[in-house]
């Protein structure tokens, strides 16, 4: 089990009205306990949203012409669940029909587009809970890690191609090849420790036919120490922030700390 204390501070200038939906709270899900929490804001109106699926607690905020900050603070315990590697994946015929979903292409995990691709890289490996960590370390050994080589329009088939990204590529490719093989897998948005610079981060959480497993493909996070925000399809689903209206983003800092 771990504590960590996690920072969020954002600030912008929204040169009309404007509204922001963020993601940026810890989530209510198994195994996070949420010990203490603060949001300061100033220049906006906060909303609080009814809780989503899969424990997301976002925020709208309302903003009028002019600058937003905002400050989020929390203390967070995570526990995960024990890695087992040898236990047999369930085929697509014997999977639980609730993790069907997580199986099917969705925009940004082209499933459908690289399952020739996964089964070629994949397809003679034992179909065991080891399967998920082979997939993460491949990615993590085949693609790089580099900031500012992608956009928000990048899918996994264009970062299979390109060999480089960010964290969030990196998890949609994992996830994608990961479906590929009829293994449940979506992404999952995180604050983790140690990431230079410090940001937002995305992982990947694959299930094994017992529990949802999460996976860093970048390497850069350990896995007992991530606190988790949102959980979804991919991308589209997980942003810590969307916004409607002229909103120039000024700064976003993150900081993330064991205790």
């Amino acid at each position: 089990m771990t504590t960590l204390n996690v920072q969020t501070r954002i600030g912008w200038t929204a040169d009309d009205a404007a509204t922001a939906v963020l993601s940026i709270r810890a989530a209510a899900v198994s195994g996070q306990s949420l010990l203490d929490e603060h949001l300061e804001v100033d220049g906006a109106e906060v909303e609080e949203v009814e809780r989503r699926p899969l424990g997301a607690r976002p925020l709208r905020l309302h903003a009028a012409p002019g600058p937003v900050s905002l400050t989020y603070t929390a203390t967070v315990q995570v526990e995960q669940p024990a890695s087992v590697s040898d236990v047999p994946l369930p085929t697509l015929r014997g999977l639980d029909p609730g993790l069907w979903t997580w199986t099917l292409p969705s925009r940004y995990c082209p499933s459908d587009v690289l399952g020739p691709t996964a089964e070629h890289l994949f397809g003679g490996a034992a179909r065991t809970g080891a399967l998920l960590e082979q997939v993460r370390h491949w990615v993590q050994t085949n693609i790089l890690y580099a900031i500012g080589t992608s956009d928000v329009h990048t899918a996994a088939d264009e970062t299979m191609l390109r060999r480089t990204g960010v964290c969030r590529d990196l998890a949609h490719l994992t996830a994608t090849l990961l479906r590929g093989l009829d293994v449940p897998a979506r992404l999952v948005g995180v604050y983790a420790p140690d990431l230079q610079p410090p940001d937002l981060h995305a992982v990947v959480e694959a299930h094994d036919g017992r529990s949802w497993r999460l996976l860093d493909a970048t390497g850069m996070a350990p896995v007992d120490t991530l606190v988790r925000t949102a959980t979804g399809r991919d991308a589209a689903d997980i942003a810590w922030g969307s916004t409607a209206g002229p909103i120039r983003l000024d700064h976003l800092d993150v900081a993330v700390e064991r205790v």
